[in-house]
């Protein structure tokens, strides 16, 4: 939990040397400070408490977060925040029992922004909505994810107020009851945004539908990913009167099929961002069709079938596309042609499973260059030099996935310059890696012929995410991968069983702004690695030592006094 302390419980005065600075030049530097930082600096002394609490921008940084907790009338929780001139904009619930407490929600519900409850048990219905009218006149987005009511009936609740910031509901792992339906549609009037992920819901949803009606002037966006939604309800949500979709979501939607999909495009031409991932393997009459019927996409993720060009069949028709996520489920040579397709809007590009033919991605590349972001998930390429080629024309990459990409080995990292090669008709200088000087996350996990001589060619000054999860890699890559990329902070080196104490050391040591670190299934590494944690972390929020079995309990538990940290996975009760 993050509670702000009260100024009479810290220091007495500023440090020297800081304590004539003006108000407005410790903001500036304030602002500038990472959280943990920001943290500490609040309980510092009574001034500078008052400069952040004061300031609205820096407490919004803040999540007030509440961990198996009983929350009602006078608890310990309650009382600490009564009591204290600190306001939370977003606030997250976690594995709680929530029954009413008016003292805490009048004081705390006026400031919420966003407000989350994960796991909880609430004691009824009329407590989640007492808290809404707690919340009303700031509430923007709520989500309910695997929350459970010891009664949900709301026959006796009074609707006395409306909630107009909500825009956004989310509902995951949840069983929506129709009182639930019943009472957003009475107090949420501007909802934009409704996501049911994972969730069900009563009967044949005939209350969703309704609920999506009541709200078809300003609803934009429907999550409807992983339920049970079928043909008549996806029909009566498309036909809708004056309801004007921009997202659809409907990934895992098996009972779908083509029609279905078609009927809504057809009905809803204002969608704009559309997920059909793992529902069924589009044809190319299909995608032909889809396109024709919403030419102003902007993002899809689907899965393709038996289409030997994605420009004739498909892309030409979209020119304003920024996002595309395309699962091959064939796997057959050739299957996606892209290298007619030109577009300079092209952002984001997800290709998952597919097998790439000669100078297709070359091609593909030079005609849409300002991607930032490239995933090409467990693919394989009839020449692995397209892929080096290719790297000539996205010089402002800066997310890179390869996983689970099996033709790359060492070579692919460690010549500054690529050999020149003949090739037919022409002779290829390869642009390497390493030129993309711009790459902030790189993904090379499970990629099962590379080495330390990788991490050793590595040399990336903007790098924050590195994930090299499954790598044969050991204390001499990673000592020279933090040399070259000081500014990560995120590095998963989890199931690199050499992985040692010294990796460890270099990781916490040289890497001053590590936040998080997964070193689960690092059997090398022993209580020492603690050490080097504690000693060296000071930002570190995130960890992960599950299955290191040379770690002893007493260590573990040392992990759990650790300040910055938030998130500690290792059988260990924080």
């Amino acid at each position: 939990m993050d509670v702000s302390i009260d100024s009479s419980s810290v220091g007495g005065g500023a440090p020297s040397g800081v304590q004539s600075l003006p108000p407005e030049v410790l903001y500036a530097i304030f602002k500038n400070l990472r959280m943990p930082d920001l943290a500490s600096v609040r309980q510092t002394c009574p001034q500078w408490y008052d400069i952040v609490t004061n300031n609205r921008s820096l407490m919004n940084r803040f999540v007030l977060s509440l961990r198996n907790t009983l929350i009602y009338e006078g608890c310990t929780e309650c009382n600490m925040l009564m009591n204290t001139r600190s306001t939370f904009e977003k606030v997250c619930l976690k594995a709680c029992e929530i029954r009413w407490s008016p003292s805490l929600w009048w004081s705390v519900g006026n400031h919420v922004v966003e407000l989350t409850l994960n796991d909880c048990v609430v004691y009824d219905v009329e407590t989640l909505i007492n808290m809404m009218r707690c919340t009303r006149t700031t509430l923007r987005s709520l989500t309910l994810k695997s929350i459970k009511f010891l009664t949900y009936s709301i026959d006796k609740v009074p609707f006395d107020f409306r909630m107009e910031r909500l825009h956004s509901l989310t509902f995951r792992s949840s069983f929506v009851y129709d009182e639930l339906f019943r009472a957003f549609k009475q107090i949420s009037p501007n909802l934009k945004t409704l996501k049911l992920t994972f969730s069900s819901y009563e009967h044949w949803g005939e209350q969703l539908v309704d609920f999506v009606a009541h709200h078809r002037t300003t609803l934009e966006a429907i999550t409807l990913s992983y339920t049970k939604v079928n043909s008549a309800i996806l029909q009566q949500i498309g036909r809708i009167e004056t309801l004007r979709l921009r997202k659809v979501s409907l990934k895992s939607c098996y009972e779908l099929k083509e029609r279905d999909i078609l009927e809504l495009a057809r009905a809803q031409p204002s969608i704009v961002h559309l997920n059909l991932d793992n529902i069924f393997s589009a044809n190319e009459q299909f995608l032909r069709a889809l396109s024709a019927f919403l030419p102003q996409m902007k993002r899809i993720k689907l899965r393709v079938a038996r289409i030997m060009n994605l420009h004739l069949s498909f892309l030409a028709h979209l020119k304003q596309l920024n996002y595309l996520k395309i699962t091959d489920s064939t796997h057959v040579k050739g299957n996606l042609d892209l290298s007619a397709y030109e577009n300079p809007a092209l952002e984001k590009l997800y290709v998952s499973a597919a097998t790439f033919s000669r100078n297709i991605l070359p091609r593909f590349f030079e005609r849409c260059p300002n991607i930032r972001s490239l995933t090409l998930y467990q693919c394989t390429y009839e020449n692995i030099h397209d892929l080096q080629l290719a790297f000539s024309h996205l010089k402002g990459l800066e997310y890179l996935n390869l996983q689970r990409t099996f033709d790359i080995g060492d070579s692919f990292f460690n010549r500054d310059v690529f050999d020149t090669v003949v090739m037919p008709f022409e002779r290829i200088r390869f642009y390497p890696i390493a030129n993309l000087r711009k790459l902030c996350y790189l993904n090379l996990s499970h990629c099962r012929d590379l080495s330390d001589q990788t991490l050793m060619a590595l040399s990336f000054p903007l790098l924050k995410k590195i994930d090299l999860r499954g790598l044969h890699i050991t204390e001499a890559g990673i000592e020279s991968m933090v040399r070259e990329c000081p500014l990560l902070e995120y590095v998963l080196v989890d199931a690199c069983k050499r992985i040692c104490d010294n990796a460890v050391l270099f990781l916490c040591r040289d890497l001053k702004g590590l936040r998080l670190l997964n070193l689960e299934g690092c059997k090398a590494i022993t209580d020492l690695s603690v050490e080097h944690i504690m000693r060296y972390c000071r930002s570190l929020v995130w960890l992960n030592v599950l299955n290191c079995p040379q770690l002893t309990v007493e260590a573990k538990k040392r992990l759990t006094t650790l300040r910055s940290l938030r998130s500690l996975h290792g059988h260990v009760e924080m």
